[in-house]
């Protein structure tokens, strides 16, 4: 494949661009602009390389564009201001944020970056909640990021802001920072092109998912965003994207032309002690793209940055999502693929008592998964007295060493909770119905058709010749569909 790159650093990249002669194939100049971010787009050996990059050539050949120079600049909120104040420009690797949804145009996903907060494994402290994260000292982020606005919308008042994610690093390394929050795969790729130890660096904590797109001005011919986006899709079908993720990282699954996220829910989708996702709907959902003739990528995540993710990314899923009225116009839904009731669970012996729902609302504390319909349910119901964590195995891990009264959780995955977390299933009780709920497949409302008509026909499918049910009964073999 022919490349044809012009490489430009820093503030000078940025000066020059608006004099350079690119034509699209609409006739219009068009500017493709990227970040040194490596593994995604960065130089080596004065040759422009990493996986977005890759793509995008591949893109610009199909689109006969091979000889449109791709610009590399270190100068992340000058390339972004360009996409205000010009109509022509393209810019790459760039996360899709809300606040930037309706600004640009947007191709992709390219990327999915795992968001974290990353530390030294020397530090005496540990992050099990964003709220944790809220109290370190210092968070280094980086002026103009995706990740930057996640935590600054989230209101955290810690914030460091540097220019490049390259300074950000070195001040971790130099003590000036608790924690730098960023994509897992690039903070420590930089840090050892700088010279520093990644053998000292300790994922903390991984909050959110950012999908990479390239975003083009609204100035750009939304005929020609379309064919981009047409091109990434084949190229993606085609097993090119792949190619390219297995170059740069081996072993990390590229974002295919739907994105379909889930979250720890045992048993209905969960992480083994191996790392393969297991559960009811997770079988489910294997037997859909088996049915369709697919193959997508899981991004495991929680289920908070899950839904986040699908109300704001075209063709995007989740499961397994509660169906609920407050949902009901946010998502198109596909199913159900559980049935389970939510209820009020206590330590067995424990002296507290639950018979009605206003007992329920005299505790000091009940525990709730984040991001739960039933966190809704539970604050229409008067409840001020919840208490959240990311998964239900921290939920439930609060619930039996006291921190909590009583947690709500759902009765098909009591049991493994129990196990998984070392305890036996005779050691907590049910005290009090809370409500039914059925899961379903949530899809983005602006999902393309013919990509949420392929799964409506694969789940009728299961669900007419039998193997939904009989994927049920495996794992409930006492209770009815």
């Amino acid at each position: 494949m022919k490349k044809i790159f012009c490489i430009l650093f820093a503030v000078c990249a940025i000066c020059v661009i608006p004099s350079c002669n690119k034509e699209d194939i609409t006739g219009k100049k068009l500017l493709v602009i990227c970040e040194e971010l490596p593994p995604y787009n960065y130089a080596e050996n004065g040759e422009l390389k990493g996986i977005t990059v890759d793509i995008v050539a591949g893109i610009m050949e199909r689109m006969n564009l091979s000889k449109l120079p791709i610009e590399l600049t270190t100068d992340w909120d000058a390339a972004l201001n360009l996409m205000d104040s010009l109509d022509n420009v393209a810019l790459f690797t760039t996360g899709l944020t809300s606040a930037r949804k309706d600004k640009f145009r947007w191709v992709g996903p390219v990327t999915m970056f795992a968001d974290g907060f990353t530390g030294l494994k020397s530090s005496d402290y540990s992050i099990s909640t964003i709220s944790d994260a809220k109290e370190l000292a210092s968070v280094g982020v980086v002026t103009g990021y995706a990740t930057t606005e996640i935590l600054e919308d989230a209101n955290f008042g810690n914030l460091v802001y540097y220019g490049t994610l390259n300074e950000a690093m070195a001040a971790l390394y130099g003590g000036a920072l608790d924690a730098v929050f960023n994509a897992t795969h690039s903070m420590r790729m930089i840090a050892a092109n700088d010279g520093f130890d990644v053998s000292l660096l300790a994922e903390k904590f991984i909050y959110k998912t950012t999908q990479g797109y390239i975003a083009f001005s609204r100035g750009v011919s939304p005929t020609l965003v379309a064919n981009w986006q047409e091109k990434l899709d084949e190229l993606k079908s085609e097993g090119f994207v792949q190619a390219v993720y297995d170059e740069y990282l081996p072993g990390v699954q590229a974002p295919g032309v739907l994105t379909v996220y889930s979250y720890e829910n045992p048993t209905l989708n969960y992480r083994q002690r191996d790392g393969s996702i297991a559960g009811s709907s997770y079988d489910m959902v294997a037997a859909m793209m088996a049915v369709a003739g697919v193959a997508y990528p899981i991004t495991f995540t929680t289920f908070a940055d899950a839904v986040d993710q699908v109300k704001l990314a075209p063709n995007s899923m989740n499961f397994s999502t509660l169906r609920s009225a407050e949902r009901e116009n946010l998502f198109r839904w596909i199913g159900p693929i559980c049935k389970k009731n939510y209820c009020f669970y206590i330590p067995a012996g424990s002296t507290v008592s639950i018979n009605t729902l206003d007992d329920a609302r005299q505790l000091s504390s009940v525990g709730v998964t984040e991001g739960w319909a039933a966190v809704t349910e539970l604050e229409d119901l008067g409840f001020t007295n919840l208490q959240t964590w990311p998964t239900p195995n921290q939920v439930f891990r609060k619930l039996m060493d006291g921190s909590i009264d009583a947690a709500v959780l759902n009765d098909i995955s009591i049991r493994y909770l129990a196990e998984e977390t070392g305890y036996a299933f005779e050691e907590v009780t049910n005290a009090l119905f809370l409500s039914r709920g059925d899961s379903f497949m949530a899809f983005s409302l602006d999902t393309q058709e013919d990509y949420f008509q392929q799964w409506q026909q694969a789940y009728n499918t299961i669900l007419n010749n039998g193997q939904l049910a009989e994927i049920w009964h495996k794992w409930y073999p006492d209770i009815d569909w």
